[in-house]
């Protein structure tokens, strides 16, 4: 990372199937930073929630809230990020967007408030990166990469997940929020010129808000 921003702690986000773990991966391998990537979540109240969705999706979000707190607290105790640097991908705002798609105004309310209080004790990035990519990309990835659980997956699906972050990045005024078109045709990992341009292009500084950028472009 160039110098005088080698202590940033970075954030790569996406939908299902965006390509965020393989980025970041491979960004914090290059820079020498710290990588935090986030694990299987064993959630009890998923199947419940899958079967009642009304019943038992504050339960869910809540049990997924307080397991994201739980491992960034923990493995971000155990880093020496703030003069290292950090690259994850995942942010634990992941919370706070997909809780807005599943319940209800009234504990919508309620969870925000948690969520604003749990938030309060964590490190906030200096930079989160969103990759948006069109539904027929990601669902070739998610069928390449073959996971059971994922196959029930419907582009309808990643749509609504999409709009909920981006609804969520615009109004995020306090935190600095990369929007990334990645279309088709676009290979990140096998173009390796575009890959360094965009690679120095977060190394710069960003304002606070939603900047947008077209991958193609770079």
């Amino acid at each position: 990372m160039a110098k005088g921003s080698h202590r940033k702690y970075i954030v790569i986000e996406g939908n299902i199937g965006a390509g965020k773990t393989t980025l970041a991966t491979r960004l914090a391998a290059d820079w020498g930073m710290p990588l935090l990537l986030e694990k299987f979540l064993d959630n009890p109240f998923l199947p419940l929630f899958y079967q009642h969705p009304e019943r038992y999706a504050f339960s869910t979000e809540t049990a997924f809230l307080a397991e994201r707190y739980r491992q960034m607290h923990e493995e971000m105790e155990a880093l020496d990020w703030k003069n290292q640097g950090l690259v994850a991908d995942y942010t634990f705002y992941k919370s706070l967007v997909f809780a807005s798609k599943t319940l209800a105004p009234q504990e919508a309310a309620l969870f925000r408030d948690l969520f604003g209080i749990v938030n309060r004790q964590l490190p906030q990035p200096q930079l989160l990166v969103y990759l948006s990519s069109p539904p027929s990309r990601l669902m070739s990835n998610i069928r390449y990469r073959g996971r059971d659980f994922e196959q029930s997956i419907t582009p309808d699906y990643l749509a609504e997940v999409e709009s909920s972050y981006r609804n969520f990045l615009a109004q995020a005024g306090g935190l600095r929020c990369l929007w990334v078109h990645w279309d088709e045709g676009v290979d990140l990992q096998a173009e390796e010129d575009r890959y360094q341009r965009f690679k120095e292009f977060l190394s710069g500084d960003f304002r606070y808000g939603l900047t947008t950028v077209n991958l193609g472009d770079l």
